[in-house]
């Protein structure tokens, strides 16, 4: 790397270090930018106790992470406090196991077998604004909890067919806690083992059983013969390695569905409410897209080939996910000493990339703190990207499901979108809270009123119809508890 070796490594002492890691449970994105305003592209905290924690925010060290020297960065222990959630599926497994089981689930989401979930994604948003439509004039919603009932039912339908139908609110529950609790011991400093009979770990243990034998149960079912012809349990279970010839184990193929549901269907669920979210702060990037919208579709269900014509759509989408990215953490952990921007980094420690921080680096990003689409008109991620630019990771272990995620998101906000204008509830305060994925902590709450339907399609190619960039300034990506001490 090209930045020269220092002696000192930025960062606070032992007692700031401790306050900070402390904070981080909090989820509060201003801790954060606190330190690299302070500190700079690398820092590091020091606490006794605890390992080294180093943050690097610059994308040069992001792309030495997560590309040069991938195999020194395997995802470490922080991680691990997912496993009794999850399993070993492919967020959690390291060496081989991922390679083989990436190798089975890969296919599942190319860009081919992704576009046959539309007709479920929009079946299900439908389904929403059907509900919707039931309320006279205006009414208020909690966007969020809609949108994890939306892309819930997505995943279960997608993934399970109507097997899981029955057992959603049951799965949905039991999940949500048992997350909570491995979410707050992935940020703890220390952390009593599981088998401690506190009432938690009960909860914990009895809520997993719950979905272990919810999906134990759907198994069962498809290997007797019953349930549907094709979804994605049915091709997993089907599924052949290419190198090795082999199936998967029952416990694995558990494990990668457990991984595909509570991940996938969470992270879209929150980049369609920041977006509603952000398009309900900036009118006028609402409105022209809401034309879009309406030109394309003229009130018809969306369909796949659509968004090849909605090209303001993808750009306001990339600009939320810059602001507000949904998983605003990567984890990291060399398992042999390295440099990151000219310091050096311990084997053993927990190196963190913030996408919050990167996505909003003024060396990279032309008045970073604006709501500003059309930065993304001439925007193009190739190989030779710096990598400021990472809502959905990078390298070999970027997301397997970054299409469906952005396909499914814009086929929500459409939809909304086409029917209905959205407004913050006033005086209402979302906050922000980042984690696995970036949660609003209040939830979201807003005002909804049905639009007059458009009667006809007047379908545009796509790179026509651009109009006048926004000019609102969005302050620390609309999260009030971000702003800087």
């Amino acid at each position: 790397m090209s930045r020269r070796r220092d002696r000192q490594f930025p960062g606070p002492g032992p007692l700031g270090s401790l306050r900070y890691l402390a904070s981080f449970r909090t989820g509060n994105m201003r801790h954060y930018e606190d330190l690299f305003a302070r500190y700079g592209d690398v820092v590091r905290l020091r606490a006794p106790g605890a390992e080294d924690f180093v943050l690097a925010f610059h994308p040069d060290d992001i792309a030495h992470v997560l590309r040069a020297n991938v195999r020194n960065y395997p995802k470490g222990k922080r991680y691990h406090e997912l496993v009794p959630v999850l399993g070993w599926g492919l967020v959690n497994s390291e060496g081989e196991l991922w390679r083989r089981q990436r190798r089975h689930v890969q296919p599942q989401f190319n860009h081919a077998n992704t576009l046959t979930f539309v007709p479920i994604i929009v079946a299900h948003m439908e389904a929403l604004l059907r509900r919707w439509d039931a309320h006279a004039g205006e009414f208020e919603r909690d966007i969020n909890d809609d949108m994890m009932d939306v892309t819930f039912g997505i995943a279960g339908e997608a993934f399970f067919g109507a097997a899981l139908s029955a057992h959603t609110d049951t799965v949905r529950r039991a999940f949500k806690y048992a997350l909570s609790i491995a979410l707050r011991r992935m940020y703890s400093l220390v952390n009593p083992p599981l088998s401690w009979p506190l009432p938690s770990h009960v909860r914990f243990r009895r809520a997993m059983d719950r979905v272990h034998a919810v999906i134990d149960d759907i198994i069962d079912g498809y290997q007797r013969g019953a349930g549907d012809a094709d979804n994605v349990l049915v091709r997993l279970m089907s599924s052949v390695d290419p190198e090795t010839g082999a199936r998967m184990s029952r416990e694995q193929l558990r494990d990668e569905i457990k991984t595909i549901l509570m991940v996938g269907h969470e992270t879209s669920s929150v980049t369609a409410t920041w977006a509603l979210y952000l398009l309900a702060q900036h009118p006028e990037v609402c409105a022209r897209l809401t034309d879009e919208i309406d030109r394309v579709l003229g009130g018809r269900a969306p369909t796949a080939k659509d968004f090849e014509s909605m090209p303001y759509l993808a750009m306001v989408f990339n600009e939320c996910l810059r602001l507000l990215p949904s998983v605003p953490f990567i984890l990291r952990s060399p398992v042999e000493d390295d440099v990151l921007g000219g310091h050096p980094v311990t084997a053993g420690s927990t190196v963190a990339i913030v996408p919050w921080v990167t996505h909003r680096h003024p060396a990279f990003w032309r008045d970073p703190l604006r709501f500003l689409p059309e930065r993304f008109a001439d925007h193009r991620r190739g190989a030779d990207d710096k990598l400021a630019f990472i809502p959905f990771g990078a390298g070999q272990r970027i997301c397997l499901g970054e299409f469906m995620g952005q396909l499914e998101g814009k086929i929500m906000v459409a939809m909304a979108l086409q029917r209905y204008r959205l407004r913050l509830v006033p005086g209402f305060d979302p906050r922000c809270r980042g984690f696995i994925s970036l949660q609003p902590v209040n939830g979201m709450r807003m005002l909804c009123r049905r639009r007059e339907p458009v009667r006809a399609a007047r379908a545009t190619p796509a790179g026509q119809g651009k109009g006048q960039p926004a000019e609102a300034a969005l302050q620390h990506g609309g999260c009030p508890h971000a702003a800087r001490a």
